[in-house]
Formats: structure tokens, C-alpha cells, sequence
């Protein structure tokens, strides 16, 4: 017999997806041996052992099959194949504050959920306080949970779970919810467990939270398993599928966006192109270089203008714009056709999708001649780096050393 906190051996489920329901009796009675649905398959042929004390990290796309397997492991769904063994008490945070009766004040539920787990009263009695500190509910504790704002209930919810001594905690993408600070408490709270010991299981989108949390990892993709092991070189080949995905989508866009239509003055923006080291189109390693085309058309030479480039992460507001010197072209002509080109000889953006808006206007009036704005235009790739957030900052550091005698140097 294994070991292992939690074994998994030779795990499937499935579902129906019905493509149309029987409304009335009649209808399910004349029409029980047509097949009405199929059968989907979320996981399949799982096996993997998960050890004592060990952070154990389950990667993949949306609908790949990680929640149910999760759900597999706590016992919410009985596999259709194979089984799981699980060694100590576990708790799960799969969906926060599942289970709450809404009539039940907050400090009723906790009993409740005490009382699911088979913990004994006394034992709740004695982390009661603490349970309700860290959800900052002294003042509603005793209200039904069905005024609790959502924020609230999730913070009521991850409290319970943590506080109820759990051998084995399941944690499903909840610590995406809450505010910064409550997901901050969150995170301290559950490397203190990593400290103590305890087992973790830890699904998340976020690559880069799996790879600093988790000792070993799984990715399962459309519910097969397609790597298991150390979760460095795990979550690297995952997210670079991803990043090929990506930028084959960027590349396909780039070829079907087609040009601007014609702005003031009949100008033109006729193409735009992002192309990295060793003529990578749509993409670029943060640091390296990366050169923006960009072509235009005009009826007729240009006098005085200004190219801009604005640069942006995915959804989210400019990080940095560029234009060209006033100074420079304020006094010259340009050709009625061409193209300008943007050279970044060290890209200071950090891993992800970004979008880039193309402006030229008149120098003199302000006035915009034309723009062009592609919300997805390249993709970043910055695997390996420590860094966190959208821009590298250039920097150097400096530490004070021990020397051999134990002085500082």
C-alpha cells in the first residue's frame, strides 16, 4: 500500500452533454431509447500519487478537466473509472462558502461545516475566534449569511477551511477573489502551512504562482495527463504551448487585419509588423530587440508630421507611448508612400500579450491624420525571468557581503 497523502489510480469521468431534453412525460416516453446526448469525457486514464507534506500544482486550459479532477480527489464526484485513496483529514476550497445553509448565521455555518468534517465541538469552540478575526467578521458574525456581501461569504468560506486542521487542503483558483489584502493573508497563511508540513493541492491559471508555490506539478490538457514532474520544467512546457498558440493567432490576425481606412487628407496606414530576433514575426524575449514597421500611404507628399506608437498590455491602458522628434520632421516632407520602422534594441516588457496604437497627425494643427489600433499585436515571451509585472526595470544591486573573519565587506 502506498504511502501517499493522496493516489490516484487509473482515473476517468465522464458526463452527458444533452443536445435536447424530453419537456413533457410523453415526449421522455416515446422518445427513452433515442439517444439524445453524448458522452464527454472531462478525465481520463489519470494516475499520479501525491506525497506527505508535499505542494502539488494541476496547470492546464479552460474545460481541461483540473476542477474535476480536483472534485474527484475531495470526493464530490465519484470517478466512472478507477479510484482515489486519500491518507489524513482533508478540506477543500473548490468553490468558497459551498455548503452554507443562508438562514444559518455565519457563526452557525462554522458549526455546520465543523460538524460535516467530523471535527468535535470543543475543537471548534477553541478556533472559533480565530476563524472569525481572520474573515474580519466580528461585527456580522452572527447575521445571516444571506445579507453577507460576496466578498464576505469568501472570506467566511477560506477561513473555515483553514482553520478546520486539515491534513490535505484542495485549493481550486479561490484565492483569485477577495481584495488585495485578504489575498494577501491568503498566500501568507498558506506558505505557513507549507512550513508545517501540510499537503496542498493547488489549481491555478496564474504559470508563474504554481511555479513558485508547488514542489512537482500535472498538466492535463482536454483530460488527459500530458506531463508530471518537477514543476519547473512542467509549467515551461505548458506555457510554451500556450505562447505558440498565441503567437500562430497573432501571426493569423496580423495577415487578415488589412489596412486603415482612409483618415484626413486621404492618408493611409497600409500595414503594421512587430518582428523579434532571428525574424520572429509577432514575437520577441523580453530584453532582446524587437523593430515595428509601420507602412503608410498619402495622396501626396507629407510636410511637418509626427508618427506616434502607443504600447499597451491586452485590456488594459497604455504602459508606454513613443513618437517621432517634432523637432526633426517639423520642417521636412516625407514621401507620399513608405514605411517608418521603430527599432527597440532591449524590450523592457515582461511575459504577455500586448496591443500597440499607430497615430500620425499634423505637427503644426495637432490634427490626426489617421490610426490604427490592434488591441493584440505581439506576443512577449519572458520565461525564466524573477521579475513580476508588465516592464523590466533596468538595475543593478548591491549587497553587503560577509568576508571569511565575519566582518562586513
Amino acid at each position: 500500500m502506498s504511502d501517499g497523502a493522496i493516489v490516484v489510480s487509473d482515473l476517468s469521468k465522464r458526463f452527458r452533454i444533452y443536445h435536447q431534453r424530453s419537456e413533457t412525460l410523453k415526449e421522455m416516453l416515446v422518445d427513452r431509447r433515442r439517444s439524445r446526448y453524448e458522452e464527454f469525457w472531462a478525465v481520463k486514464d489519470i494516475d499520479l500519487e501525491i506525497h506527505d507534506g508535499e505542494t502539488f500544482g494541476i496547470i492546464g486550459a479552460n474545460g481541461s478537466g483540473k476542477s474535476t479532477l480536483l472534485k474527484c480527489m475531495a470526493g464530490i464526484l465519484i470517478p466512472d473509472r478507477g479510484k482515489v485513496a486519500v491518507r489524513g483529514r482533508l478540506a477543500s476550497l473548490l468553490e468558497v462558502g459551498a455548503g452554507f445553509h443562508p438562514d444559518y448565521s455565519g457563526r452557525e455555518n462554522i458549526y455546520l461545516n465543523g460538524a460535516i468534517l467530523g471535527l468535535p465541538r470543543r475543537y471548534i469552540n477553541s478556533v472559533i475566534d480565530e476563524i472569525v478575526g481572520f474573515a474580519e467578521l466580528e461585527q456580522f458574525i452572527d447575521n445571516p449569511v444571506r445579507n453577507y456581501s460576496s466578498g464576505m461569504y469568501t472570506r467566511l468560506g477560506f477561513s473555515i477551511a483553514i482553520h478546520m486542521d486539515p491534513d490535505i487542503l484542495l485549493i481550486d483558483e479561490v484565492l483569485a477573489v477577495g481584495d488585495e489584502s485578504f489575498q494577501r493573508r491568503c498566500m501568507d497563511h498558506i506558505e505557513g502551512m507549507r512550513r508545517e508540513g501540510r499537503t496542498l493541492v493547488f489549481v491555478s491559471h496564474a504559470a508563474e504562482s504554481v511555479r513558485r508555490l508547488c514542489d512537482r506539478c500535472l498538466w492535463i490538457d482536454h483530460g488527459v495527463q500530458r506531463a508530471l514532474g518537477v514543476t519547473g520544467p512542467v509549467v515551461d512546457a505548458y506555457v510554451g504551448e500556450v505562447n505558440q498558440h498565441e503567437m500562430e493567432a497573432l501571426r493569423q490576425a496580423a495577415a487578415g487585419a488589412g489596412a486603415s481606412e482612409a483618415g484626413w487628407m486621404g492618408v493611409r496606414l497600409t500595414s503594421l509588423t512587430f518582428t523579434g530576433e532571428k525574424d520572429q514575426a509577432s514575437s520577441a524575449r523580453t530584453g532582446s530587440g524587437m523593430t515595428v514597421a509601420v507602412g503608410y500611404e498619402a495622396p501626396g507628399p507629407l510636410h511637418g508630421v509626427r508618427f506616434r506608437i502607443a504600447f499597451y498590455p491586452a485590456g488594459q491602458d497604455v504602459l508606454i507611448s513613443t513618437q517621432t522628434d517634432d523637432s526633426e520632421l517639423g520642417t521636412r516632407t516625407i514621401p507620399a508612400s513608405g514605411t517608418v520602422r521603430l527599432a527597440i534594441p532591449q524590450l523592457p516588457f515582461l511575459d504577455g500579450v500586448y496591443g500597440a496604437k499607430v497615430e500620425i497627425l499634423d505637427i503644426a494643427s495637432g490634427r490626426q491624420y489617421v490610426e490604427i489600433d490592434r488591441p493584440q499585436s505581439f506576443r512577449v515571451q519572458g520565461a525564466g525571468r524573477r521579475e513580476t509585472g508588465m516592464a523590466l526595470l533596468g538595475h543593478t544591486w548591491e549587497v553587503p557581503l560577509m568576508d571569511p573573519t565575519g566582518a562586513g565587506v
